[in-house]
């Protein structure tokens, strides 16, 4: 049986299209085996009311403190099925993808995900542009790192006892690297799995707003200190948080050498702002520079002083 668990909060203009996408994967695969759960994070919209609107899906309200973990973890404790299916409230899921993830059937590897494509909207929800996450994915690949689509065996998920609930954000990565440091990288295929429609992160808006809602401090601080022994996350920081290393080296050179060794960084944050691939609707190139910088100075503080707390499990069925 495949459970789908899909969260989300204040998503009702994508909710009724997600679940809708999950009804045509229903119908084109002819899955008799299935439930479709719903966990709602106090959405002030209409998001319960369209969940509820479709009769096949359970409805589930987080009542205590929320964030995507607690979600995902409430799914998982409520679900009958032996292979679960994550998906967030803005995405599609796409019919043909079943066939590559469950040849004859069967799931062909116990965590699974698949292409993502971004369709990315402006603040009037007016699409502006489209992208493909992994524009080089020309063949299956294993990543020790996953997002917040993916296909996991009940007994996998339970092995290392779902998501950590004290991410607020990148709690998806956190799973993904301690099933690789348990030997189970994730199975990436090269075929389309989900249509993602967001806003773009690189908004003004929404740029500023993850920086100053402590957002980052989970995306990196958190994780990369957990994750300090584990051999996976030393690729990831140098592709994704290099400039953070650089300001903590300059920071000691400028402490011991010459202050003026803090040139280098600023040199190599206005090269990352420059080279950044940039969409329609992306914050210009001074603010983004000024986002690299506030950003990286505030993981590094962060990684010393950012302790949260697991979270409990509080909801109720709708």
């Amino acid at each position: 049986m495949i459970s789908f668990i899909v969260i989300g909060k204040n998503e009702g203009k994508t909710l009724g299209m997600t679940f809708r996408s999950i009804r045509e994967y229903v119908k084109y695969n002819n899955l008799k085996a299935y439930e479709i759960i719903y966990v709602d994070s106090q959405s002030t919209d209409d998001s319960i009311e369209i969940a509820k609107s479709f009769n096949e899906v359970k409805v589930f309200e987080i009542t205590g403190e929320v964030n995507p973990a607690i979600g995902r973890n409430i799914g998982a404790l409520e679900a009958k099925g032996d292979v679960f299916i994550f998906l967030d409230a803005d995405m599609e899921i796409e019919a043909t993808f079943h066939s590559v993830a469950f040849p004859n059937g069967k799931l062909e590897y116990p965590f699974i995900s698949g292409q993502l494509k971004n369709i990315f909207y402006n603040k009037e929800w007016k699409k502006v542009d489209e992208n493909y996450l992994f524009a080089n994915l020309q063949k299956d690949h294993y990543y020790p790192t996953t997002g917040g689509y993916f296909i996991i065996t009940k007994e996998l998920w339970f092995s290392v006892g779902g998501m950590d609930t004290r991410f607020k954000r990148s709690q998806d990565m956190d799973l993904g690297l301690r099933l690789a440091k348990n030997g189970v990288l994730l199975l990436r295929k090269k075929e389309l799995f989900v249509k993602h429609h967001t806003v773009h992160y690189l908004t003004n808006a929404r740029m500023w707003k993850m920086l100053f809602n402590g957002n980052q401090s989970y995306t990196v601080s958190l994780l990369y200190r957990k994750h300090l022994f584990n051999k996976y996350i030393y690729k990831l920081i140098m592709r994704q948080n290099y400039t953070m290393v650089l300001l903590f080296l300059v920071i000691l050179l400028s402490i011991f050498i010459s202050p003026y060794m803090l040139s280098i960084y600023f040199i190599a944050i206005v090269f990352r702002g420059l080279l950044q691939k940039r969409v329609k609707e992306d914050a210009g190139i001074v603010e983004q520079i000024i986002h690299l910088f506030l950003r990286d100075l505030f993981s590094l503080v962060a990684i010393f002083c950012f302790f949260p707390k697991e979270k409990a499990l509080k909801y109720e069925k709708v």
